[in-house]
C-alpha cells in the first residue's frame, strides 16, 4: 500500500506569486520614502526591538551607517528595470497568475498631475504579463501615499475619495484592458492599526479618532472605485485583500478570553468587510498570524513551537478556519499572500504543502477557494522592519540585483505544475 495520498485541486485553479510596488521596484518618492530618512523614524531605530533580528542586523550592530541602510528602500530590487526578468520567474514557476502593484506616487507625482510615461511603463509591465499568458492581478494602493496627498493629511482627509476615485477612473481607461482581477486596496487595517493606532508605521500616529476617519475614507474608497471600474467593466472581478488573522481563545471554557477573542476578530477581521461585501466579487485574503488570546495584557499567548525568522508563529491550520469564515460571504476566495520569513530556506517547502493541504480540507468541505498566491516572488525591502526578513521564493543580491531561485521554488513549481499536492498519509 502507498504511503502517498494526492489532493488534486480544481480545474482552473489559480496558482500565483505576488509583490507589491514600493517593495520591489525601486527609486520611488513618496510618503514611505521620505519617512524613512526622517528623524521620527531614526529616532525608532531599531523600529522592532522586541523582534528577533537576522542575522544580517545583528552582524551589523556596531556599524550605525550600515544598520539604518538596512532600513531604506532605495533601489529594492530594481524591479522597475527587471520587470520582464520577475515575469519570467513567475512563469517558471509554472504559475497562471502575478499579482503586482503600481504606485500612485510615479503616476501622479503632483495633485491632479499625470505622468503618461510612467502609465506607458506600466502598461508595458502588464503586457508583458499578458504576452506569457499570465492572469494580472493588479494592486491599487499598497499603503503608500504620493508626498502631496500625505501633507493634507493623508487618509483621514475626507478629499482623499474623490482622488482615489480619480486616480481609479485613469488606471481604468489606461490599462483597465489588461487587467483580470482588481484589488483596490491591499490590507486597509493594518494601515489604519500600524498608522494611526500603534504609531509604527507612517504618519506615525495615535489617534483613535483619526484611526476612525482613515477607516470610513478607505471603504468609502473601495466602494466607489468599484463601481467605476464596474462602469467600464461590468464583468470585472474586484476586491480588496484582507488580512485575515486567525484569533482563539487559549481556553475555551474561559468566557473572558471568548469574549476578548471575539472582539479582536470583529475588529480586525470582520468589521472591514462588512462594510463593503456588497462590492466585491471575490474576497482576497492574505494570512499570516495565529493568536491565542489569554484575558490579560499583551491578550496574546502562542506556544510558538515553529517560528519564522520573525519570530511569528508557524500555525497552518489557521488557514482552514479563516477560510471556514468567510464561506458566509457568499463570494469565490482568492488567497493572494501566505508567506513566511525563513533566510536559510528550512521551513518554506513544508509551510507551503501545509498549509495547501488545509486549503484542500476548506475546499473538500464546500469553501469556494479559486486560488492560492505565494507571498513573496522575491526577497524584498519589507516595511519598518527593512532588508532583514527574506520571504522570497528568490533571493536578490543587494548590490548586483542578480536573482537565485531557492530550492523551495521547485517544490511550488511541482505543485502548480501539476495542480496537486503530494503528502505522506501519516500528516
Amino acid at each position: 500500500m502507498s504511503n502517498k495520498k494526492i489532493l488534486k485541486f480544481p480545474k482552473n485553479f489559480l496558482w500565483g506569486a505576488s509583490t507589491s510596488a514600493y517593495q520591489i521596484e525601486g527609486g520611488i518618492i513618496n510618503d514611505w520614502s521620505e519617512w524613512e530618512k526622517s528623524e521620527v523614524r531614526s529616532k525608532k531605530f531599531p523600529p522592532e526591538a522586541d523582534q528577533p533580528l537576522a542575522e544580517e542586523v545583528r552582524s551589523k550592530k556596531k556599524n550605525k551607517k550600515l544598520r539604518i541602510e538596512n532600513f531604506i528602500c532605495g533601489q529594492a530590487c530594481d524591479s522597475y528595470n527587471r520587470y520582464e526578468e520577475d515575469i519570467e520567474l513567475v512563469k517558471n514557476l509554472n504559475c497562471g497568475a502575478y499579482r503586482f502593484g503600481i504606485e500612485w506616487a510615479r503616476i501622479e507625482p503632483e495633485e491632479g498631475k499625470f505622468d503618461m510615461k510612467e502609465i506607458e511603463h506600466y502598461r508595458k509591465v502588464l503586457q508583458a504579463a499578458k504576452d506569457r499568458n499570465l492572469k494580472v492581478v493588479l494592486t491599487l494602493w499598497h499603503w503608500t501615499n504620493p508626498i502631496w496627498l500625505s501633507k493634507i493629511g493623508g487618509w483621514e482627509n475626507k478629499k482623499v475619495v474623490d482622488y482615489f476615485a480619480r486616480y481609479t477612473e485613469l488606471i481604468v481607461k489606461e490599462m483597465g484592458n489588461l487587467i483580470d482581477y482588481w484589488v483596490t486596496l491591499n490590507e486597509p487595517m493594518v494601515h489604519i492599526s500600524n498608522g494611526y493606532v500603534r504609531g509604527k508605521f507612517p504618519p506615525n500616529k495615535k489617534n483613535i479618532f483619526g484611526a476612525n476617519k482613515v477607516f470610513k475614507n478607505l471603504a468609502e474608497s473601495h466602494n466607489k472605485s468599484y463601481k467605476i471600474i464596474h462602469e467600464k467593466y461590468p464583468r470585472a472581478k474586484v476586491s480588496i485583500t484582507a488580512l485575515i488573522n486567525y484569533f482563539e481563545p487559549a481556553r475555551k471554557w474561559l468566557i473572558n478570553e471568548i469574549i476578548i477573542a471575539k472582539l479582536f476578530h470583529y475588529f480586525c477581521n470582520d468589521r472591514f468587510l462588512q462594510r463593503i461585501k456588497n462590492n466585491l466579487d471575490y474576497i482576497g485574503i492574505d494570512y499570516y498570524f495565529h493568536d491565542r488570546i489569554v484575558w490579560h495584557p499583551p491578550f496574546k499567548k502562542n506556544l510558538n513551537k515553529r517560528i519564522t525568522d520573525m519570530g511569528w508563529e508557524i500555525y497552518p491550520k489557521g488557514i482552514y478556519h479563516i477560510l471556514k469564515y468567510l464561506k458566509q460571504f457568499n463570494k469565490p476566495i482568492i488567497i493572494l499572500e501566505n508567506g513566511l520569513a525563513d533566510r536559510h530556506d528550512k521551513y518554506r517547502a513544508d509551510f507551503i504543502k501545509d498549509h495547501l493541504k488545509y486549503v484542500h480540507k476548506a475546499i473538500s468541505e464546500g469553501v469556494d477557494v479559486r486560488g492560492y498566491f505565494y507571498w513573496s516572488l522575491l526577497d524584498n525591502f519589507e516595511w519598518a522592519h527593512g532588508w532583514a526578513p527574506k520571504f522570497g521564493l528568490h533571493s536578490v543580491d543587494r548590490k548586483t540585483f542578480e536573482r537565485t531561485a531557492r530550492p523551495s521554488a521547485a517544490v511550488y513549481a511541482e505543485i502548480c505544475k501539476n495542480n496537486e499536492l503530494i503528502i505522506n498519509n501519516k500528516e
